[in-house]
């Protein structure tokens, strides 16, 4: 319902002003994560995130959240791997204080088998968004890769502690949990 509803309010700022990036690469993200957690279909959705990114761009080729959003639907769905790492480069090159950017790179780096470089940009993510309960759980994971199980416990707890029903800690720590044959 939140990501409809952001791209509901997002509208409504381009309607205000349609020359302004900011809410397109906002609008392109909420459809982007509406596939990802299977929410709608990426047939119906990715097209709708990828217009609205491109418009973005095409407003101003300098906004970090678009790259970011471009190169994670890169690999999510165009499977373009070395494009995707090009535009989080340059997302991260464009503003280094953007969480996202950092958080997204670090999971692509997770599923390229990069696990050692991940951790440094999902840590980043981390001390710029110290809140986010994904960024926190995605620190835990990568350790949880990483087969070092009792650190990635202590992350998934602190994120658990922020939020006790957060469906992606419980289910992360449970993982865990597994792996350590903790049942």
């Amino acid at each position: 319902e939140g990501f409809r509803k952001g791209i509901e309010y997002f509208q409504q700022a381009i309607d205000k002003d349609p020359n302004y990036a900011q809410p397109y690469s906002r609008m392109a993200d909420c459809y982007h994560l509406l596939a990802d957690y299977n929410f709608v279909s990426p047939k119906e959705a990715i097209p709708k995130a990828k217009a609205a990114m491109m418009k973005a761009l095409e407003l101003d080729e300098t906004l970090a959240d678009a790259h970011a959003s471009l190169a994670s639907m890169k690999y999510n769905y165009d499977w373009d791997w070395a494009g995707a790492e090009t535009e989080f480069k340059r997302a991260v090159a464009l503003n280094p204080s953007y969480a996202t950017a950092h958080h997204w790179y670090a999971i692509y780096l997770m599923l390229m088998g990069r696990l050692d470089e991940a951790l440094p940009e999902i840590k980043r993510a981390q001390e710029l968004d110290p809140l986010s309960l994904i960024i926190n759980a995605n620190v835990g994971f990568r350790l949880h890769l990483a087969r070092r199980y009792d650190e990635a416990i202590v992350e998934f707890r602190k994120a658990l502690e922020m939020a006790a029903n957060f469906a992606v800690g419980h289910s992360y720590l449970g993982r865990a949990f597994l792996q350590k044959g903790m049942h």
